[in-house]
């Protein structure tokens, strides 16, 4: 079987990294005279190809085995930690545990920052506008 192309070697990488297809096929390939429908159709089409896909995954079990800490090590460990909280009848470890993963997977309300400085930000905004 011929290999990929050093282009599709480059969107599969892109892939792999987490970026959208259409976005990985912009990054791979000159797409400036594309329309946008245009672009979302060759990537899919690239995508679809059997040697790119077995690509990806493999770019992707890849970098999965040099991930230091990942998400389902995160969800495991604050379980446990939420198991000893429990054990140690300790209700303060127990919602921590909980509200950590509760933040993990976006339960919580978003939060409203208040900024303040606004007279920094105006003087930022003066030197922009001037040049």
């Amino acid at each position: 079987m011929k290999p990929i192309s050093p282009k599709q070697e480059h969107f599969a990488q892109c892939i792999a990294d987490g970026m959208t297809q259409a976005d990985a096929y912009r990054t791979a390939y000159d797409t400036t005279k594309s329309k946008p429908e245009s672009i979302w159709s060759k990537a899919s089409e690239l995508m679809a190809d059997v040697k790119v896909t077995a690509r990806v995954a493999e770019l992707k079990a890849e970098l999965a085995k040099k991930a230091i800490w990942t998400r389902e090590m995160s969800v495991k460990a604050l379980v446990q930690a939420y198991k000893v909280a429990q054990v140690q009848n300790s209700s303060t470890g127990m919602a921590g545990a909980i509200k950590e993963l509760n933040a993990m997977h976006g339960y919580n309300a978003p939060k409203q920052v208040e900024l303040s400085g606004g007279l920094q930000v105006q003087k930022i905004e003066r030197v922009i506008v001037k040049k």
